[in-house]
């Protein structure tokens, strides 16, 4: 056996060994209503299916959390560090959802981060989820339907943003205030936060919203999957239901945008 074959299994046998960067995404849109958790969750357990996965819930009203958790001792606020706070360590606060999702679950302490105490305060997530990140494939961030430290924490710590939208005339005038907190931070913190597209959220076909669903396509990315509007998809999360437990015309539209979700993460 030739000295350069043995060089060449060697070398692919340490390309193999590397571990895959995890991509982190968050899913976020300033306006309330949009469909941020409901694809939180949904998607997080549809993209389980591929690799390792952790739902990080960064929304003070906690609904991410609710729905797979009837009670949290801790959450990821005290995780942080905020202000000189005690540190909880994040293996006390995870919890595992299945063998392939977790979720670091939220609180309403959350909404004590608002202000930033200083420089460092704006990267607090960045660095909590760089000691729990290598251990998943891929990792969602649950937005807050605001600006400000909370969401700008999340976007530094992303490599990816996803939109949720509905093709209404009020959800469309919010974008633009998002799309320049997005710029804002690839230039001043995050260089490598790509938009990952846009995704339409109880979407209805009708000549009136024609126009503006072709309004958004001229400005960003719009994945193929849409979510319908459908009343069975608001009853599963009262209902607390797993993705598995919905109908399957739910599934087949998760499972769906998982794939779309993908094949968009692998180019």
């Amino acid at each position: 056996m030739s000295k350069d074959f043995i060089g060449h299994e060697r070398n692919l046998m340490k390309k193999n060994s590397r571990k895959e960067k995890p991509k982190i995404i968050a899913i976020s849109n300033q306006k309330g209503g949009e469909g941020k958790t409901t694809i939180s969750i949904f998607l997080a357990e549809a993209m389980s299916q591929y690799g390792k996965t952790l739902l990080v819930d960064w929304d003070a009203q906690a609904n991410s959390t609710r729905h797979f958790l009837l009670d949290v001792k801790y959450s990821i606020f005290d995780c942080l560090g905020y202000r000189g706070q005690q540190v909880v360590p994040p293996s006390l606060v995870i919890r595992s959802i299945s063998d392939s999702l977790d979720i670091f679950p939220a609180s309403i302490s959350l909404a004590n981060f608002i202000t930033p105490y200083g420089v460092e305060d704006f990267s607090l997530l960045d660095d909590l989820l760089k000691k729990v990140s290598d251990n998943y494939k891929y990792v969602f961030i649950d937005c807050p339907p605001s600006l400000g430290l909370t969401l700008e924490n999340a976007l530094i710590a992303s490599e990816y943003v996803i939109i949720p939208i509905q093709t209404r005339a009020f959800s469309v005038q919010g974008l633009s205030d998002l799309s320049f907190t997005i710029e804002k931070i690839k230039k001043k913190a995050n260089s490598s936060l790509k938009l990952l597209g846009a995704v339409f959220n109880q979407y209805e076909q009708s000549r009136a919203l024609s126009g503006l669903t072709e309004g958004i396509k001229k400005y960003f990315p719009v994945f193929k999957t849409s979510i319908p509007r459908k009343e069975s998809i608001p009853q599963a999360q009262v209902k607390r239901l797993r993705l598995k437990e919905c109908e399957k015309k739910i599934q087949s539209i998760f499972f769906d945008l998982a794939m779309e979700v993908k094949e968009k993460l692998d180019e």
